[in-house]
């Protein structure tokens, strides 16, 4: 890739705030930064462990000396381990607590309150229809299936675009987090503003991508079914739906990093200054990255997703107490009271507040920690947070580990 096209990556403090793949030059008569120097006799091996509190000396067998971190942000400038990228989601929270929770808390408001209001409008149509102590008619049938549908299409949609807003201006302050840059609400929107339309058209093809397979496979089981094939109709489903569900996990994984991609790198292909980088250089920008990884990728989301819902589990029992047991509220529909339904929305706001950040948190860590180990970005973050990093021994490759599978 040519200077001209590649993407423009983080600058000093107060610079732009573009991202920039490895291949930059550093200007003329730049010297490298020096290393510290293991003391005689001490291995330097940068994938070895080393003992914290021995001050960088080794004195038993399969210790061994290592430079230390060098951390500007919430995470140290090296190939991050899985503990680490989750210690850097909770530690960016904590250090932008007003951004990261404040914006999540407003998103889970608005989606959360739209959400009761639908509940509230199908229980209260359930409710009428319940009184009429008959057998409905097709056109009250079609009526309650049309406000059931019509809400949960409104729900969707409004929970569609606060997700996508919310995960572009975190994926922002996270960027910035990791160069120990601190961004407050105006600082962030002004970072996020110009990428958010292609961020929603990037979410809407990452979407289809993924789950084409499985959207095919319930049309194709549908046709036979209309069609009279019922044996070919369930062997589409039961099968099809198993080739398909794996290919979506496969796919799902595979451009997972489209969206970090999309909200911190630019690019200076065929313009003066730099652009973010499109919808299509997104995906394959998490096609390149993910590509010879994608088994640790998988399982780090996994993992965050676990705990997510571990999380959201725990803080959601207690809130959904009322609506199980009853809280004796006068307006009650078919089981659940209003104040139940207040409760529960409450708790709801409450676990996506805290889980939604840390969610987002750690996919742009994981972003960060493979660029690092496939292009060396390393070397640019240590450039913008204004920062040396250890020279790599010779015949290791970028971020300072061994050559070999990334």
């Amino acid at each position: 890739m040519s200077g001209t096209d590649r993407p423009h990556g983080w600058g000093p403090p107060g610079g732009d705030s573009g991202w920039e793949r490895p291949g930059a030059q550093p200007p003329p008569g730049a010297q490298p930064p020096p290393s510290p120097q293991p003391p005689p006799g001490a291995s330097s091996y940068p994938d070895q462990p080393s003992d914290p509190s021995a001050s960088g000396w080794g004195s038993a067998p399969g210790w061994s000396w290592r430079p230390p971190d060098v951390k500007p942000g919430v995470v140290p400038l090296r190939p991050l381990g899985v503990g680490e990228i989750l210690d850097g989601a909770v530690t960016t929270i904590r250090r932008n607590p007003r951004v990261m929770l404040g914006l999540s808390a407003a998103v889970a408001i608005v989606t959360q309150l739209v959400g009761m209001a639908v509940i509230w409008v199908v229980l209260g149509e359930a409710a009428t229809l319940d009184e009429l102590n008959r057998e409905l008619t097709a056109d009250e049938a079609l009526d309650f299936l049309g406000t059931t549908l019509g809400g949960i299409g409104i729900l969707l949609f409004v929970t569609w675009v606060g997700t996508v807003f919310l995960t572009g201006m975190l994926t922002v302050v996270v960027g910035r987090a990791v160069i120990g840059q601190d961004l407050n609400l105006s600082e962030t929107w002004q970072h996020a503003k110009p990428r958010l339309p292609r961020l929603f058209g990037l979410t809407i093809v990452y979407t289809l991508v993924w789950s084409g397979a499985i959207w095919a496979v319930m049309i194709g089981t549908f046709v036979l079914a209309a069609g009279g094939n019922s044996g070919g109709a369930i062997s589409l489903l039961v099968f099809g739906m198993l080739a398909a569900g794996l290919l979506g996990i496969w796919l799902y994984v595979r451009f997972a990093l489209a969206t970090p991609a999309l909200m911190l790198e630019t690019t200076t292909a065929g313009r003066e200054r730099p652009q973010p980088i499109g919808i299509v250089e997104a995906l394959r920008r998490s096609n390149h990255l993910v590509r010879n990884s994608w088994w640790r990728v998988f399982g780090i989301l996994l993992l965050v997703l676990v705990i997510v819902f571990i999380v959201a589990q725990v803080i959601n029992v207690p809130f959904s107490l009322p609506a199980t047991l009853g809280d004796g509220d006068l307006f009650t529909m078919t089981g659940m009271s209003f104040g139940a339904l207040v409760i529960s929305t409450l708790g709801s706001v409450v676990s996506a507040t805290i889980t939604a950040p840390f969610s987002a948190g750690a996919t742009a860590l994981l972003y960060v920690d493979r660029r690092i180990r496939a292009e060396a970005l390393d070397i640019e973050l240590a450039r913008a947070a204004n920062v040396q990093l250890p020279e790599r021994p010779e015949g290791y490759g970028p971020g300072g580990i061994p050559p070999g599978p990334q």
